[in-house]
C-alpha cells in the first residue's frame, strides 16, 4: 500500500512541473496520497 500511495505523491509532482494549479496538485492528489495508507489501516488490521 506504501507503493500505491506514491503513485499519487508522483502525479503531485508532474502537476506542479507543469504548470499545474497548485490547488489541483494538492487538493486531489496529495489528498489521495494521505487516503490511501489510513484507508488501509483497517484492511490490515482485519
Amino acid at each position: 500500500m506504501v507503493c500505491v500511495a506514491l503513485v499519487p505523491c508522483a502525479d503531485t509532482l508532474v502537476v506542479l512541473r507543469n504548470g499545474g494549479a497548485r490547488a489541483v496538485a494538492f487538493g486531489i492528489h496529495f489528498a489521495t496520497a494521505i487516503v490511501v495508507p489510513i484507508s488501509a489501516g483497517p484492511l490490515f488490521a482485519l
